[in-house]
């Protein structure tokens, strides 16, 4: 029954984003990667097939993939209650959660979509440069990053009813980006922490190898995939459990 009313969400919410604007948004995140590769490629003669990787990682699992979220998967909440659709919602407390399970899912699949697409075509135009290894391993981190990061920014969302995009932002500046890359045993509590460690392991280019070692230490690639799994489990946990519990504010309480 909860599977269903998750699918019937996805479903609806999926119909209700095919607008003309959700389309343009979602074609702008995946030609911007393309555009700038097209450009290099034009004017740069490949010769360090790392380089080239690690610049359509940071476009993709780390730029498009979180700007597609911060869109998509932020505002479930805020903008449900600024439409004041979310009255019904509200006398059904396990209705609360199978919905946001499902807009959770729709973020992911929106994000990830245009992430996934987008690398497609990169590969394509890098060339030699590019080719299978480096399309399933740039896709694996993009699909894992939107997961993970979904649920981060979905709890962002049932805490913060209002400006939640501004603290999306300060929160993946000041920890996912900063953070991350401090020798610490705090950067080990972050998304991004975790899918640099892969892409090294996964790549094993020498320098993003250096990099792991001094930064993100020598963990396995199992080690990292649980820690994601778990982070990802765990934050959509409280988030469900936050909104459960939620006195959710109407249009006219604010």
């Amino acid at each position: 029954m909860g599977a269903s009313v998750v699918w019937d969400v996805m479903r609806f919410e999926l119909r209700r984003s095919l607008t003309p604007s959700r389309a343009a948004i979602w074609f702008v995140l995946v030609a911007f990667p393309i555009a700038l590769i097209t450009v290099l490629r034009v004017t740069t003669e490949i010769r360090n097939v790392e380089r080239w990787g690690l610049m359509l990682y940071f476009l993709v699992p780390e730029v498009v993939c979180l700007l597609g979220l911060l869109l998509w998967a932020t505002p479930v909440i805020s903008t449900e209650i600024e439409g004041q659709t979310w009255i019904y919602l509200a006398l059904r407390r396990s209705g609360r959660s199978l919905v946001l399970l499902g807009k959770y899912l729709t973020a992911v699949l929106w994000s990830a979509s245009a992430a996934v697409v987008s690398i497609s075509i990169c590969v394509i135009v890098m060339g030699p440069a590019g080719g299978w290894k480096v399309w399933w391993i740039m896709s694996a981190l993009s699909i894992l990053s939107c997961f993970a990061h979904a649920s981060l920014y979905v709890l962002i969302g049932t805490i913060f009813f209002r400006r939640t995009m501004v603290a999306a932002v300060f929160y993946t500046m000041a920890v996912e980006y900063g953070l991350a890359l401090v020798p610490a045993v705090a950067n080990k509590l972050t998304i991004n922490y975790r899918l640099r460690g892969l892409l090294a392991d996964w790549t094993q280019w020498p320098g993003a190898r250096s990099v792991a070692e001094d930064v993100f230490g020598s963990e396995s690639t199992f080690t990292h995939l649980l820690a994601l799994a778990i982070i990802s489990g765990l934050l959509l946990a409280i988030a469900v459990l936050r909104l459960s519990r939620a006195e959710l504010p109407t249009q006219q309480d604010g």
